[in-house]
């Protein structure tokens, strides 16, 4: 693997060390962890907003009474 190394003598393509591939490696399994945790908070957030809705449904509130109520909290 290579990375650009822009100098005031020119642009050179050059080999990256073992640790920046290492590291390079780290920082790929860290952002995809990272994007995984925040795709399971937004489902959360959805699941429950979803129950929400339902919840205040079943209580007897039609559909327009239950967008005013989830319309103060967005």
């Amino acid at each position: 693997m290579k990375k650009l190394l822009v100098t005031p003598e020119g642009n050179f393509e050059i080999e990256l060390t073992a640790e920046e591939i290492a590291q390079r490696e780290q920082d790929a399994i860290k952002y995809e962890a990272d994007r995984v945790i925040i795709e399971q908070k937004i489902a959360t957030e959805l699941a429950n907003k979803q129950s929400a809705i339902a919840k205040l449904k079943a209580l007897g509130l039609n559909e327009q009474e239950v967008k005013a109520i989830i319309g103060l909290w967005q």
